[in-house]
């Protein structure tokens, strides 16, 4: 198994449901397996790439595009499960993570004084630490075009 992981300067998002039906969701094409380093690269320096795989029974779905992202409550309720988004980038200084079950979203305080430590920090409390994964396989996917 090879370990892969990603760190500040990346947006995710963590679903507790199959990787199929969150790239549907989404509006995802998946392009195939990639090597985990070429795929990071692809979804940390392109907006139209993300990365998709599966940690301890979490679909994490990783890329830039999900920067300008917002649905966490929609995505929820349509996958009928647990929902979560996290973004870090200390050059912008944007440190964000929500949490929604269907229509419930709890979101961090924009107002807070908080560093990616505290993203990564509530990653690993709600779900996993995406900074060091046990990856399995890494599809690419393309984002959709029309957002």
């Amino acid at each position: 198994m090879t370990t892969a992981g990603f760190g500040p300067k990346m947006a995710w998002l963590a679903v507790r449901a199959e990787p199929r039906l969150v790239m549907d969701a989404l509006g995802l094409k998946d392009l195939g397996v990639v090597e985990p380093r070429t795929g990071l690269d692809l979804a940390h320096f392109t907006d139209d790439r993300v990365v998709v795989t599966v940690v301890d029974q979490w679909c994490l779905v990783a890329g830039k595009w999900l920067f300008r992202w917002s649905g966490i409550a929609a995505l929820s309720m349509q996958l009928g499960a647990e929902v979560q988004y996290f973004a870090t980038d200390r050059s912008l200084v944007m440190h964000r993570w929500a949490r929604a079950y269907g229509a419930d979203v709890f979101m961090s305080d924009e107002d807070a004084l908080v560093d990616e430590n505290d993203v990564f920090r509530v990653a690993s409390q709600w779900s996993v630490d995406p900074r060091s994964l046990p990856v399995v396989s890494l599809h690419i996917a393309a984002v959709p075009v029309h957002q």
